[in-house]
């Protein structure tokens, strides 16, 4: 073989191997990619939840407001506490609140930015993070009437996309403006809409549609219970219950004209409804009707996004509101159904349980 036929062999392999090693050496490291927003929320809300019940009974807390906050820490932990909490989660969480006033202060921001962030994040974590920022307002106004300090700043919900004037009996938590769209621009050509049974996603599951179409019966079985106890309430009570049901009666229109902007056609109003039990003693029924009312809201909140999710959170807000008002509560995950057993274990807790 010719000398420079080898010199030329050699060189081939010199280039070949030169740019095999370069090709094998390891890339400049790069940054983490960041973790989803529904992620970071929920272990944020975990910590914040987290400082408030350590610093519960230090504040003077009752073990009714322990239980509540150490069920809602468990649940967000819950399924898996590696991801749910990082450990840097719980060191870089604020400190313990001291004091009633403190405290307070505390569980009310917590709540307003839990409700803030179920706007955001996905259809789980917005549902269970509206569910503790409901329960933790609706805890911290509680505490300030049995403390005798000043109500919370109410948090102010982002605009929904309601056709009427107001979503909830107070304007402080939302303020609907008009639809840009009619539903016959965005609806299939011959104003056609979809039963709520068939007002699904394209894998199946249950969309907007139909969690709206259980708010629309939800709220539709509301004013006929109303409109009767209205008639057997007498003084405050039956002032209360004519406001109520004039509230229900706004969101009976607004979730109907959402679910027809969804393509969705409402279920048809029925000429009546079952009276819940016992009924004699009606603030007790029209408490349990509006429990009956919470998780369709939830749901809702879940499986919508945008607009429609921040109307089914005030929606929630407001129907748990008026659950207390007519003496029921809303427990500490309202409009979740939650087995306490199932929940896990929070580590290292410094807080009892109520007996």
């Amino acid at each position: 073989m010719p000398r420079w036929v080898k010199a030329l062999l050699v060189s081939l392999l010199a280039v070949l191997v030169l740019g095999t090693g370069v090709v094998l050496l390891p890339s400049r490291e790069q940054p983490d990619p960041e973790p989803p927003f529904s992620e970071t929320a929920r272990a944020t809300a975990y910590a914040e939840t987290r400082a408030l019940l350590d610093g519960a009974s230090a504040a003077g807390s009752s073990p009714a407001t322990v239980t509540l906050l150490e069920s809602q820490a468990r649940a967000l932990l819950a399924p898996a506490p590696a991801s749910a909490a990082p450990s840097g989660a719980v060191s870089s969480a604020p400190s313990a609140p001291a004091g009633k006033a403190a405290f307070l202060g505390g569980l009310a921001r917590s709540a307003a930015q839990r409700l803030a962030d179920a706007g955001k994040s996905d259809g789980g974590t917005a549902r269970l993070l509206a569910a503790v920022g409901t329960a933790q307002l609706l805890e911290s106004g509680r505490l300030a009437r049995a403390w005798g300090l000043p109500l919370p700043a109410q948090p102010a919900l982002p605009e929904s996309p309601a056709p009427s004037s107001s979503v909830l009996s107070s304007p402080a938590l939302s303020s609907p403006a008009p639809s840009s769209s009619s539903p016959e621009a965005s609806c299939p050509a011959g104003g056609s809409t979809a039963a709520p049974s068939t007002a699904t996603d394209d894998a199946g599951a249950p969309g907007p549609g139909e969690a709206l179409a259980a708010v629309v019966r939800a709220e539709q079985e509301a004013v006929y219970i109303y409109q009767v106890a209205r008639t057997r309430l007498e003084g405050t009570a039956a002032a209360t219950a004519a406001r109520d049901l004039a509230g229900h009666q706004d969101l009976l229109r607004e979730a109907e004209a959402l679910a027809r902007q969804l393509c969705t056609e409402p279920p048809p109003r029925e000429a009546g409804y079952r009276l819940p039990a016992g009924f004699a003693s009606q603030a007790a029924a029209l408490g349990e009707q509006e429990s009956a009312a919470l998780p369709a809201y939830g749901e809702l909140v879940a499986l919508s996004d945008g607009g429609t999710r921040n109307w089914a959170i005030a929606g929630l807000l407001d129907s748990a509101r008026r659950m207390e008002s007519w003496g029921t509560l809303s427990g500490a995950l309202p409009g979740l159904s939650v087995d306490p057993a199932a929940l896990p274990e929070l580590p290292g807790s410094t807080a009892a349980p109520a007996p």
